[in-house]
């Protein structure tokens, strides 16, 4: 059965709490943007650079091509590193399919049982966010990933950053409403939430979230760090 996607009301700037995201510092050319769209990601992550690049370039090509191509990893799957990505229709259904595809992934990898629960509702909030900020007939992108203990979920949208502030302003406070649960379950599990632009060429915003092996007051899993509007 398909599952609607509850829409997020346009809330007031008053109405809302502070947001609880954390904000990283950043230089003054990254944080001023006078047109009012949304900063780009920029700066230190402990997770490769590619969790806010282009949902479809992973990884960089070579200059040289080896024909014939070296295998593919044959290794026994890790618990402790991999990364799955997904691109699926804006769709009713998208979020219970993504979800069914995340829980094969942390099967076939041995993840910790404790870990499964919420890591699956983590996808799936995710997905309903994507799809609540995307059109029908386009793509989301999903990413599931696992890099020294801390469990990630990236999901690319195609509704691009206003160049208007106003509109700007009042669609960054509607992407924190979409993000409540998640952000909730992020930080309960000792993880964060965010979302910034796209980098180039990938065009709309990348949000993320992170849990790491334990409940909030755990020391830092290390997570990914960016700008959060």
């Amino acid at each position: 059965m398909s599952e609607s996607l509850p829409t997020v009301p346009a809330k007031s700037s008053a109405a809302l709490p502070v947001d609880p995201l954390p904000v990283r510092p950043v230089p003054p050319a990254a944080a001023c943007r006078p047109n009012g769209e949304l900063p780009l990601a920029v700066g230190r992550s402990a997770l490769p650079a590619y969790a806010f690049g282009s949902p479809y370039t992973l990884q960089v090509a070579s200059r040289i091509t080896q024909c014939p191509p070296p295998p593919p990893d044959l290794r026994e799957p890790s618990p402790s590193h991999f990364v799955y990505g997904l691109t699926l229709p804006s769709a009713g259904v998208t979020p219970l399919i993504a979800s069914e595809a995340a829980d094969a992934v942390l099967d076939v990898h041995e993840v910790e049982d404790e870990l499964v629960g919420p890591a699956l509702e983590l996808v799936h909030e995710l997905a309903v966010h994507a799809c609540r900020f995307t059109g029908a007939g386009e793509m989301i992108h999903l990413v599931l990933r696992r890099f020294d203990g801390v469990l990630q979920v990236v999901a690319h949208d195609t509704h691009t950053p206003h160049l208007n502030s106003r509109l700007a302003r009042q669609c960054a406070e509607r992407r924190r409403v979409s993000l409540t649960g998640a952000r909730e379950l992020a930080e309960g599990w000792g993880g964060e939430c965010g979302f910034a632009a796209a980098h180039p060429p990938a065009t709309g915003v990348c949000t993320w979230a992170s849990i790491g092996a334990g409940r909030a007051g755990t020391s830092d899993p290390g997570g990914v760090q960016g700008e959060v509007a």
